[in-house]
């Protein structure tokens, strides 16, 4: 049993109690269900007009830089087999580069669908397209201003005008932001900022990934800093931010939830050059499963293993020691835990929280309605 302030949290449960300490529960975690295949991403093509130096799409590998139509079809007919619900991911490289593949894909395969793009290519047409297509947008967008280009290659304000057609022409969409040293000092503000201004569905707030260059990454502290503000915001504000809903999530639902990522055994990603990997970033490790919490000795005994679900694997590969967890992602897992707790004290009686009011108080943190964008994208089991 984990206590935090005034607040008990059942480790096996995932039960919380506010004022006394429950009786634990009986025996282990949930046993790891067998990975069912929940993402495929189709990584058009590695050419992209930007050339940002934490980009991680430079590692796959690929001998082609375009997908040819043979494996297109491959792609499609894997999003026709993949079990009920399966989310499909177009990206590149730019994906907006290779217009035709990409639409081709997204108009021949059922939602859910999301199209990871950096939106400097958007115009009117494309994006009439592209709501025709149900697919989602999410855009890359490092902050405002000279916060994105500093990342980004300059292109906030292509960027920008991208996000605006996409709005104007009713698509929703959402944003990928990176944590990094550009935004870091006032990076809720960042977020407060592009929220206001161009009104996403949901927001993700990105710790930097593993690359043997332009690797500068900010600490898990300072990661952990920056997303307890982002945490604060999120509770005024009602939003979805999707790396915090996946640590609110099991608390409120009572699911454990043993992966984090679904490279971890739910994803299958086709390169350009006919490839298959479960990871766009490596295709030297055939099988990560292993990498989760329950299968790793250092997390052993963790109280936040069951919302932890391990991190990203890549990241855990070459930052972790002795084959255990990106040590950045321990950090600050267990910190937004605590600042979920802390709310839980101040906002419940003392007893037990029932997870109804769990889900009352936080919905709009977990989810926001039926939009692809509204829940966790291709992360973990289902």
């Amino acid at each position: 049993m984990y206590r935090h302030g005034n607040t008990w949290f059942d480790p096996v449960s995932l039960g919380v109690s506010v004022g006394r300490m429950p009786t634990p529960a009986v025996g282990s975690p949930p046993p790891v269900p067998k990975p069912a295949v929940s993402a495929i991403q189709a990584v058009v093509t590695r050419k992209c007009n930007l050339n940002c130096d934490y980009c991680n799409v430079k590692l796959s590998g690929d001998r082609e830089l375009t997908m040819s139509s043979p494996v297109v079809d491959r792609v499609i007919r894997a999003a026709g087999d993949a079990p009920a619900g399966r989310l499909v991911m177009v990206t590149g490289g730019e994906p907006l580069l290779v217009p035709d593949i990409t639409l081709g894909i997204l108009s021949s395969i059922e939602p859910p669908s999301v199209l990871f793009t950096n939106a400097t290519l958007m115009n009117h047409d494309l994006a009439l397209k592209i709501r025709d297509t149900g697919a989602a947008p999410v855009v890359s967008l490092d902050g405002m201003g000279e916060s994105h280009d500093r990342n980004r290659c300059g292109s906030f304000e292509a960027a920008a005008r991208g996000l605006d057609v996409l709005r104007n022409s009713g698509v929703p969409f959402g944003i990928s932001t990176v944590v990094t040293r550009a935004n870091l000092r006032n990076f809720d503000g960042e977020i407060e900022a592009v929220l206001d201004r161009f009104q996403p569905v949901s927001i993700g707030c990105n710790i930097l990934h593993w690359t043997p260059a332009g690797f500068d990454p900010v600490t898990g502290e300072e990661y952990a800093d920056a997303m307890e503000r982002v945490f604060r915001t999120a509770l005024r504000r009602g939003m979805f931010v999707d790396q915090i809903a996946r640590r609110l999530t099991p608390v409120i639902t009572g699911k454990y939830r043993h992966r984090d990522c679904a490279a971890m055994g739910g994803k299958v990603v086709f390169h350009p050059d006919g490839g298959v990997s479960n990871c766009i970033s490596s295709r030297t490790v055939a099988d990560w499963s292993g990498r989760i919490p329950a299968f790793m000795d250092q997390c052993d005994n963790c109280h936040a293993a069951g919302v932890c679900g391990g991190g990203c694997a890549w990241d855990g590969v070459h930052l972790g020691t002795r084959g255990g967890p990106d040590p950045r992602h321990c950090l600050w897992t267990k910190r937004v835990l605590d600042l979920f707790l802390e709310d839980i004290e101040m906002s419940f009686p003392s007893g037990p929280v029932p997870r109804e009011m769990l889900l009352e108080r936080y919905g709009p943190l977990v989810s926001r309605g039926t939009s692809t964008l509204k829940s966790s994208i291709g992360h973990g089991e289902k």
